[in-house]
């Protein structure tokens, strides 16, 4: 499926690179092409993985059926407008850029997915949310799906939750890092080394979310069956709840997708 296809990535970032270094694993790396302004970034990315260097968008363009656009959102609109006469499947991963925009600049006629990926790609454990123009066949999906799914899960949806997906899976490791730092903290303030509890935090929430991967029970269903009666996590989770815990999640992911919206609409 996939492997019958061209891929083009223009960007070749930390979401660029990463998706290149997901693909190739059991992909051939002739048929993959990458440019970037930085020259010095594409060569130390070829020398890594054997892949194929442009030195122009519309080389790449010329050699893809797939095209990633891994750039920032104001690149992203330009290169759209050089994309004219591309016959092939469009994805953008550019945070507050709508398929109608790149729509009324590539052409009412492409073929465009928008595509939501995070941090996580990097070590091939990533969310990827799609949505998509109409015009892709079932089978198109399919091959987009099975893209994104070298770095990590996939999920389809409307355009609609590209926000809310955006406040949840983009910024999501951010909320991570820091509920794994005050752990952490908490361990230091109470004696322990600082790479200690470093190593007691992550591994605790790494194994947690393994339980509920491989469970898939409501995550209450699971917090009741390590808070015993008058026990020490019951009476951690009274100050956590007391302080409005949940309730401040749930207001940083609202703000956060009010924000996308915001660059959304620019």
């Amino acid at each position: 499926m996939i492997d019958d296809l061209n891929i083009g990535i223009i960007g070749a970032g930390n979401m660029g690179s990463a998706i290149i270094r997901g693909i190739i694993t059991g992909y051939s790396n002739n048929k993959v092409m990458a440019n970037d302004i930085d020259k010095s970034k594409l060569n130390l990315l070829q020398t890594e993985t054997g892949i194929k260097i442009a030195e122009s968008i519309d080389e790449v363009a010329h050699f893809s059926d797939l095209l990633v656009l891994a750039v920032k959102p104001d690149i992203t609109i330009k290169i759209a407008a050089k994309l004219k006469n591309f016959s092939g499947i469009i994805i953008s991963i550019a945070a507050g850029v709508s398929i109608n925009t790149i729509k009324a600049n590539a052409g009412e006629d492409k073929k465009i997915v928008r595509a939501m990926p995070n941090a996580p790609v990097n070590v091939k454990s990533g969310m990827t949310v799609m949505s998509h123009t109409g015009n892709l066949s079932s089978n198109e999906v399919d091959i987009v799906k099975s893209f994104f799914s070298t770095v990590g899960e996939v999920l389809v949806m409307d355009e609609k939750y590209i926000n809310a997906v955006t406040a949840i899976s983009g910024s999501g490791p951010a909320y991570v890092f820091t509920f794994l730092q005050a752990m952490a903290d908490g361990g230091v303030k109470l004696g322990i080394p600082r790479t200690e509890a470093l190593v007691l935090a992550s591994q605790t929430i790494l194994g947690s979310i393994k339980i509920f991967i491989d469970k898939n029970e409501n995550p209450f269903t699971l917090r009741d069956k390590i808070t015993s009666p008058g026990g020490t996590t019951i009476e951690a989770l009274h100050v956590l709840e007391k302080a409005g815990f949940s309730g401040i999640i749930m207001d940083a992911i609202e703000a956060a997708a009010k924000k996308s919206k915001e660059l959304d609409n620019l």
